[in-house]
């Protein structure tokens, strides 16, 4: 804003010129703190969508933790069955069939 100091030319401005130019200047700051609050409501607007886009994300990765944490735990215990079963051998009637008997 260009501020209008040519009564101030001829010497000391009065009173009343000096309260014109104050009323300038605060007209001038008025409207760049209206600009200014603008264009950051723009901004939290728009933090605001991106805060519940990541917040829908959360809860979409949340749920697939929880399902993977499912899926981990099952594994694991089928895993382990399959193990015990490796360790303790095959059992006697493996295949359906019951032992032979030895001849000797």
């Amino acid at each position: 804003m260009i501020i209008d100091d040519d009564s101030f030319s001829l010497g000391m401005p009065t009173p009343m010129e000096m309260l014109e130019q104050h009323t300038l200047l605060l007209e001038g700051e008025n409207e760049q703190l209206q600009h200014d609050l603008s264009r950051a409501r723009k901004n939290i607007a728009k933090l605001v969508a991106i805060n519940h886009g990541q917040a829908e994300q959360i809860i979409q990765l949340n749920s697939k933790i929880e399902r993977l944490t499912w899926d981990v735990s099952r594994l694991h215990v089928e895993n382990t069955e399959l193990k015990n079963k490796l360790l303790s051998g095959c059992s006697p009637t493996w295949g359906g069939k019951p032992p032979e008997p030895h001849h000797g």
